[in-house]
């Protein structure tokens, strides 16, 4: 597997690596990286290359990447991880897949199994289960439709704080191919997983996990994320308050608080 992953590093101690959502980036961590690098060596990797891979990588295949990823920059030691949304996932699979390798696992607002079944949005439920290609996908983005998916979209995902008031619903040209793209190939990973697999699969993970969530994330609900906990043996379940589905943007000091918190009182134990 040749998906080379780049990564930046700050501070020393226990090795703490956190993982970018799905059209996120490393810039996502700025806060809680720098926070966290008094007491962890941080690092954080730039995952687009795995979720944007021109030849279509699977989640289970994504998964192995970052194993091979953490074997070759950091053999023979475990680390931990946090994820965010779709680095949630890869975290828990990672957890599942290769215990060998992880510690302990923070999940923020991580993406569940079989995702698309259970989004909250109506138009992501839409744009996600119909296998569109490319093409028509841009087609649909340019209708009324279109345009409020990608305003509900970006009540979720971004951060209008931090990443200014873009409005995303007037894109286009080759700023909506772009979407598109991403759009496209992000349905193709969900529509293209055995999830039922992951279902099944995830009943035998028992690592050290803290799941964090916010009581109103407009991209999965509280029972959603309740169920999944259940599901994995996660009895560490933190609910955030007014942090959105982007809690590492909105309230980096609380999260990098919870995250050293957790693998602080793991250590001690």
């Amino acid at each position: 597997m040749s998906h080379k992953i780049t990564f930046r590093e700050r501070g020393q101690g226990p090795l703490l690596i956190l993982l970018h959502g799905y059209g996120g980036s490393v810039h996502h961590w700025e806060s809680i990286a720098e926070n966290l690098s008094a007491h962890y060596r941080v690092i954080v990797p730039n995952l687009s290359h795995i979720y944007m891979s021109s030849d279509k990588l699977f989640f289970t295949v994504q998964i192995e990447a970052v194993a091979k990823f953490i074997r070759e920059n950091f053999p023979g030691e475990k680390v931990s991880l946090a994820g965010l949304s779709y680095g949630g996932a890869l975290s828990w699979g990672l957890a599942t897949q290769h215990p060998d390798l992880i510690e302990k696992t923070v999940l923020i607002n991580p993406m569940v199994t079989d995702p698309i079944r259970h989004f909250l949005p109506k138009e992501l439920k839409f744009f996600f289960a119909i296998p569109l290609n490319l093409k028509s996908v841009y087609v649909m983005l340019s209708t009324p439709m279109g345009r409020a998916f990608l305003k509900r979209s970006a009540q979720i995902f971004r951060d209008e704080r931090s990443e200014g008031n873009v409005s995303v619903e007037t894109l286009k040209g080759r700023k909506l191919q772009f979407v598109a793209h991403m759009i496209h190939h992000f349905a193709w990973i969900l529509r293209s997983e055995d999830w039922a697999y992951w279902h099944t699969r995830l009943y035998t993970y028992r690592g050290e996990c803290r799941l964090i969530f916010d009581e109103k994330d407009l991209l999965f609900d509280q029972t959603a994320y309740r169920h999944f906990a259940n599901h994995i043996g996660c009895e560490d379940v933190v609910i955030l308050t007014g942090a959105g589905h982007l809690a590492i943007k909105t309230q980096p000091e609380e999260v990098s608080r919870l995250i050293r918190e957790f693998l602080s009182e793991s250590v001690a134990a």
